[in-house]
Parts: C-alpha cells; structure tokens; sequence
C-alpha cells in the first residue's frame, strides 16, 4: 500500500478527528465502497458519508448490514434497485409550485413500483427487525402511480389518454398536417422545372421547398432560407402557409393542455410530499446497508463484534487497501495479521525493520476501528471483537512545512500536544496511533521523551499502538504490565520482512546483519560493532531469539493438540454413532422376544382353556384326565415354571476373556488389566477403552469381582508452612489453555501443595475463569477463591487455598 504524504496546511480548517480519519485514508476506502453502490444517488451518499460518533447508531447500521446480507445470500437472485431513481430534488421543484417533466414525473412513478417491491421482499420483523422497523414506514402511493402511467407513456410523452381534449387537439393536428401535405405534393408536382430538390425541408417548424433563385420572382410565399452559395431559396408556397398558421395555433393549443396536465401531476407530487421523501429516504438508506453488505463480502469480511471495553481480538485481518489492490490490479495477495488486544493493556510497542510493514499494521487497525463504527464488516477470520472508540487520534507521516517553519520533528510534537489536549475533554473510549514516536532528533532524546510520552498516554489513553526504533522502549513491558511489545516477523535466511506480527517479542536489530548482506566493507561493520555495549546487545538479542524460538514451539505444539483434539471428537462421534446403534439393536431384540413370548402365553392359556372345557366335557374319561394332567405339567415347564439361574458372583476377569460393557451393550475383550486400581483395558472393535469393574460383566450376566488388597497411600505433599506473600513458587499460569488442560496442570501442583496457590488465567472472555472456578469449587480440600490483589493481576488471577 502506497504512504501517502500529508503537510499541515492541507489540514486548515479541520479538527483533530477530522486529521486523524483523513491520516487513515478513509477517503479512499470510500470511494472503493461507492463502487459497490446500486444508483447514482447511493454512490453519492456513500462519498458524503459521515462516520458516527455514538454507539447505538454504529450498532443499528451493523444490525441493518447483517440483516440484509443474511437475506441476499439466501435468495436465488440478487436483491435489485431497477427503477429506483433520486427523485428528492423534483419533490422540491414541485413543493415549491414548479412543474417539472414527464420523464421526471414517470421516474417518481417507477420508484414508486420498485419501493413496493422492495417492502414486499423486506419486511420480516422476526428476522429483519432493524430493517422492517424503517422498511414498514413505506407508504403505498398507488393511486399516484396509476395516474402517472396511464398519463405518461414509458418514453416519456404524454399519452392521449390523459386527458379528452388533448386527444380531439391532436387528431386535429395529425388531420391538418395531412391536408397540408397533400397541397405540397401538389405544388411540386405542378412546379418540377423550377424546384431544384424535391425534398420537402424544414425551417423553423415550417415546411419549404427549396427553389432556383432566378426563379423566385415566379412564386408567392415566404422566403425562410437560402443556400450558402446564394443559388437556391427555402420557399413555403403561399398556399400552405395559411394551412401552417393553422397547424401552428393546434399545436400552441396542444402544448398548453400538456403543460396544464404537467402541472396537475405536479401539484399531486407537492401534496403527497413529505410521503414521498421518507419514501426517497428509506429507499437510499436501505440501498446503503447492501452497498456495506457487498462490499463486505467482496473483501471477505465477517461482522464484528461491537464493544464498549478497550479490547481487540482481530484474527487473520488483511487491510482491505490491499485486498483491493490484489483483487483490482493483481498485486500480491496479502499477508493477515492479528492483533490481540486485553483490557489491562494499554500500550502496544511495535518493532522492527523498516518496509517490514510496522506502519502498515498501525493504518490497519485504525481504519478496521473506522469500519466498525461504519457498520461494515471487517476482513478477518470469524468475528473480530472491535471496541467502539469515537475517538480516533493519529500521528502518521511527515508534518513538516515550510510556511509554518515546522521541522519534521516539531511537526510530530504539535501533533502529539493537540492530541494530549484531546484525550483530556474526550468522552467514551480512545484510540492514539502514532508512527516512529520520538523520532526526527537527537536519539537518546528522542527516547526519552517517547517514553514519558507513552506512559503519559497509557494513563490517559485506552488504547495506543506506537511504531519505534528504540531499544529501551521494547524493555518498558518488564517494568509495567501496562505496556505489551509486538515486532515484525523477519526472514534471517534471506533477509526480508515477513509482513507479520509477533506478539509479546520485541523486534531484535538487523541493522548490522543486513548492512553485511548488502555488502557493506567488514572493517566499517566491526568498527560500528565496537561502538555498541557488545555484552547487553548480545544478551538482548539472545533473549530475543530465545523467545521466538519458544513462541515457534508453542506454535507447532497448539497445533498438534488441534489435531490430537479432532481425532478425539472423531472417535468420540464414532463411539457414540456405536452406541446408539447397539442400543436400537437390543430394543429391537427385547421388543421381538417380548412379543414372541406374549403370542406364547396367548397360545399356552388357549390350550389351558380347552383341556378344561375337555375334562367338564361328559364325554371325559379317566384316561383322558390322566393325559390332560400330563400336558399341564409341560406347559407349567415351558411357561410358567421360572428357573433361577444362580449366576457365579465370584468370577475374576483376567485378560482374554470377553466381557459385556453395559454402556455400549456390546462385547469386547479384556486385554491389559491393573489389579491394583481396579481398572481394565478393553478392546472393542478398532477402539479401545479403560473401564472399571462396575462398568461390565460377563458374557452370560456374571458379576466381575475381585478382593481388592488394601493400598496404603504414602502422602507426598510437602508440609511447610506457606507464604501468603506471591513467589514463582505458589503461582502457575494456563493463560491460552482449554479449560481441561489447565485443570490437569494445577491438579499436579496441588497435590504437593498446600496454602494460597496464585492462578494466573487472564481476562479473555471469562470462560477459563469461570471454568476454573466451577470446577475447583467442587473440591473438598480448596478452602476458598478470591480475586488477587489489582497489582498481582486483580481479576486475571485467582487465590486457590488449598487445606
């Protein structure tokens, strides 16, 4: 992206704010927002467009954004603005009792329609509340339309049907015109010897026939014209000029009910006026929330969450300057950065080479704040969190100027005053972005003054974000958890930037390293070597290095844990895809031998019934009661008689027998077994899984036991007396961690532990905290929970007293 230069005498007349958007180029991001635009009059509203300085209106154009962007990727057509026109200014016209055109009066009726249309496609207040709660205000002007369209034809003339008089005048007219043509005709056709064109000409309304000059002495008329060269005249024969007086009254006589129907269509605009501009209003406010919409989708934008903390979590962000100049002009597609942002920071320092994309970054965050505020989406992964800040303070570019005889570096301070002055009467929340801090004169001055700068402004600011070369600035973060350092990633290997951010490392210096690259003599760089405090720079850049090192491997470790974790939740699925199956399974299997049984009994008391009736029968002899006897018994064997199966409860699973998991209702195998937890590896299909010894039994319903020995548990907590004051010692951070993974890190510590255990969490979103909370809550030997102390982390840390 292109720097642009800004001089102070461009900035006359304008506030702080004002300077400071005009610094972030809000400009330009506007012009490429208007392209996106449906109508002339939308394209200019958009340019005209004024950033808001209050939340719930930032808010409502967000909703209005959202709303619709939802409704048009949901339809199979893109939402149209045909026939929509800017009729405002004809409105005015006819409020003011002018007339104004049927082609302009037929753009009021088109737009009409279309707003009709529109509110039809809109109105939904359970899924599009903020947009149906202005889109429901559309008046339906019909009966003007009507009137319109059966009086205006759709190429703008004025149809005969307006009105009776105007149709008898113009059937007049056409009637006359026929009577006159047909005398022309006959002139030329008696005339053929002295016409010197039988073209029939027009001047000035009036039909001529173009004679020779020597002839015209011949011929009684009116001469309107003659040729260049003086050899022809332009003659209306004096027989159809009485016949052209005629037509020429009609016709004054035709415009004059044109204009009288004109003005009666006008005076119905003036009377439905303030209708008819709310209908205007609501139409360009509809078009400029799909005007955002696209846009939004065009640089890949997701809608961001609107805060009132000075908090940042932006994700994956690309500066849509330079999306636009990938998508428009083929540059190289950019490189996202993030920016992470906390409640308790207040100051970030940004460092490293230049062109490394410091300034970049810097203009990136300001104009993503911009956006937000504007109700667009911002180009990142997910939702960004954006704090609303009304006030946005820049110190960009060079402030140098002649005529104020201002150097490079006064120019920087006047700057930085007017915005200290600022931030003293502001109201709501702050943004102060200031490029090379300090820099433009003496170095160690320089430093100096920029840091009493900026902890002058993490008092009074709640956000600054300040790009420097100064060492001692990159140390500020040691000495106060106010400030945070971020550097620009650079590429040792071939020595170039990286274009990205990384967070909680100073930059290291490359002066040297890349003065060698390029070339520069070895006796020059070891003398320049021997003026810096070669044991300080050495340790700092060690340490440096060290922490991009171990930021790397943090990097490659989240990343196996994400894939470990999406291996787990597809195993999980797996299992429980596995388990509902089973269980329809065997509630088939019950089900079919419940109903098996019930037809059995049904059967076996049938025939019960029927050796009854047999044996009341007097037919019946005794050797017939004894077989009915005989049958009886079998049918009590089969069906009545319940045979107890003692099951053997003193069975020991050992490894290779197959056992029954109750959860699962399915078999497995017994493949590892620890007798002295309890526990037993069990291989089930292509899954394996630990269980204790009340989660199975045997194939045939055995129960599992075992004469489990006593354990004797050797405590191994150490027993101190504890410090109630904070050391390394008592205090364990799981900042970045799930919830899961930072309760399996302090249950290690607790268990040789006992007293105030400091738990570092961070603020974020809360849910670590909360998760944290709920869960040591529930254990018996945590005594308490309470927030630390404001200068040990206040609500970013939380005191465990372990018993």
């Amino acid at each position: 992206m292109k720097e642009r230069s800004h001089y102070k005498n461009s900035f006359k007349h304008r506030s702080l704010s004002e300077e400071s958007i005009s610094l972030l180029e809000w400009e330009t991001l506007k012009t490429h927002l208007s392209s996106f635009s449906s109508t002339n009059m939308g394209k200019n509203a958009i340019l005209e467009f004024e950033i808001p300085t209050e939340y719930e209106i930032s808010k409502r154009l967000l909703q209005e954004t959202i709303e619709i962007n939802d409704l048009e990727k949901n339809l199979d057509k893109s939402i149209s603005f045909s026939g929509v026109f800017d009729i405002s200014k004809n409105i005015e016209i006819c409020s003011k009792g002018g007339v104004i055109t049927s082609s302009n009066l037929l753009e009021i009726a088109e737009t009409i329609s279309a707003s009709r249309d529109l509110k039809k496609l809109l109105l939904d207040f359970e899924k599009r509340p903020f947009i149906s709660s202005f889109i429901n205000r559309l008046i339906d002007h019909h009966e003007i339309e009507k009137v319109l369209k059966i009086g205006i034809e759709s190429n703008g003339r004025i149809s005969d049907r307006a009105s009776e008089k105007l149709a008898k005048l113009r059937q007049e007219l056409l009637s006359k015109k026929s009577e006159r043509r047909i005398l022309v005709d006959k002139f030329i056709n008696n005339n053929l010897n002295y016409i010197q064109d039988t073209t029939i000409g027009d001047r000035y309304g009036r039909p001529v026939l173009a004679i020779k000059v020597q002839f015209a002495e011949k011929f009684k008329g009116i001469i309107h014209d003659s040729s260049s060269s003086g050899n022809t005249i332009y003659l209306e024969p004096e027989s159809i000029v009485l016949k052209g007086n005629n037509i020429a009254s009609i016709e004054a006589k035709v415009a004059g009910e044109e204009f009288k129907l004109l003005k009666e269509w006008s005076q119905i605009i003036s009377d439905n006026k303030k209708s008819l501009i709310d209908m205007a209003d609501i139409l360009l406010r509809t078009e400029q929330s799909l005007t955002r919409s696209r846009y939004s989708n065009w640089i890949g934008g997701n809608a961001p969450i609107l805060d009132n903390n000075p908090m940042v979590n932006l994700i994956g962000f690309s500066h849509p300057f330079l999306i636009w100049e990938y998508k428009k002009k083929g540059a190289l597609k950019p490189i996202s950065i993030d920016f992470h942002i906390n409640r308790t920071t207040k100051v970030v320092a940004i460092t490293g080479p230049n062109t490394g994309g410091k300034t970049a970054a810097l203009k990136g965050l300001g104009i993503a704040l911009l956006m937000a505020r504007s109700g667009l989406f911002i180009p990142s992964i997910k939702n960004p969190t954006i704090p609303f800040c009304p006030n946005i303070f820049v110190d960009i570019g060079d402030d140098q100027s002649l005529e104020g005889n201002l150097s490079t570096f006064s120019g920087h301070i006047s700057r930085i005053k007017k915005i200290l002055e600022s931030l003293n009467n502001k109201e709501g929340l702050s943004v102060v972005l200031l490029d090379e801090i300090g820099s433009g004169t003496d170095p160690s001055e320089g430093t100096a003054l920029a840091i009493a700068l900026l902890r002058e402004f993490a008092t009074i600011s709640d956000i600054t974000l300040a790009t420097t070369h100064y060492g001692d600035i990159k140390a500020l973060k040691y000495t106060d958890n106010r400030f945070e350092n971020v550097s620009v990633a650079f590429d040792e290997e071939f020595f170039k930037p990286k274009y990205t951010l990384n967070w909680g490392i100073p930059g290291r210096s490359n002066a040297l390293s890349i003065s060698k690259r390029i070339g520069i003599d070895e006796k020059i760089l070891n003398e320049a070597s021997n003026y810096l405090k070669p044991k300080e720079v050495e340790n700092i850049n060690n340490i440096i290095k060290g922490l991009e090192e171990e930021r790397i491997k943090q990097q490659n470790s989240a990343e196996k844990a994400a894939e470990l974790i999406a291996r787990t939740e597809i195993l999980h699925d797996e299992l429980k895809k596995n388990y509902e199956f089973q269980k329809i399974n065997a509630q088939k299997i019950q089900e079919s031998e419940r109903q098996k049984l019930s037809k059995n009994i049904t059967a076996a008391k049938k025939e019960v019934i029927n050796l009854i009736r047999k044996l009341k029968g007097k037919n019946a002899t005794g050797e017939d009661s004894r077989l009915i006897g005989i049958r009886l018994k079998e049918i009590e064997k089969e069906h009545l008689t319940q045979t107890n199966i003692k099951k053997n409860t003193s069975w020991r699973p050992k490894i290779g027998d197959f056992i029954k998991i109750k959860s699962l209702n399915s078999t497995g195998q017994i493949i590892d077994l620890d007798e002295k937890t309890g526990s037993f590896e069990v291989k089930c299909g292509l899954f394996r899984s630990t269980l204790s010894i009340d989660d199975f039994e045997g194939i045939h319903g055995e129960k599992p036991n075992l004469n489990n020995p006593k354990i004797q548990v050797n405590s191994v907590r150490e027993d101190f007396s504890f410090s109630k004051i904070r050391t390394t010692k008592n205090t364990i951070d799981v900042r970045g961690m799930r919830v899961h993974e930072a309760e399996m890190i302090i249950e290690e510590k607790m268990r040789k532990f006992h007293g105030p255990l400091w738990i570092i969490h961070g603020i974020g979103t809360g849910k670590l905290k909360k998760g944290l909370r709920l869960w040591l809550s529930g254990l018996n030997y945590v005594d308490k929970i309470e927030d630390a102390s404001n200068n040990e982390g206040g609500a970013g840390c939380s005191i465990a007293w372990i018993k």
